[in-house]
């Protein structure tokens, strides 16, 4: 069997990347789908297949800071989980409103309990 060649799998990589670019900058307007642990996967499957990638996403206005903090110490800052929650259970909030469903309701709730006992086990302490 044939070995993957290196550049296929940069290219591939690189792919990855700019998915889970899209699917974080998307998941800043949906509540269910998260930003920043997609963004922090595109940082990681770009560290060494696109360094500008990687850069660019290390040097964000709004998600640098918090990528960077994750990468390093694997924890969020107090601002971040406060916006966080509060994003969070207000797209949440608002989406059991507008569906009107019961069982959409008691999900939305259940996921958003388990999102916000994992940004809580990132605080620093």
């Amino acid at each position: 069997m044939k070995a993957v060649s290196e550049p296929l799998v940069r290219v591939l990589l690189k792919i990855g990347a700019c998915i889970c670019i899209g699917l974080g900058f998307i998941g800043a307007f949906l509540p269910i789908l998260p930003t920043t642990p997609f963004l922090i996967l595109a940082t990681v499957l770009s560290y060494n297949s696109s360094p500008k990638i990687r850069r660019w996403l290390l040097n964000h206005p709004v998600f640098g800071n918090t990528i960077q903090n994750y990468l390093e110490t694997r924890s969020i800052t107090v601002t971040a989980l406060r916006s966080a929650l509060i994003t969070l259970w207000l797209c949440i909030f608002v989406s059991i409103c507008l569906v009107g469903n019961i069982w959409v309701g008691i999900m939305l709730s259940v996921i958003g309990g388990l999102v916000t006992l994992y940004l809580l086990s990132l605080q620093r302490s």
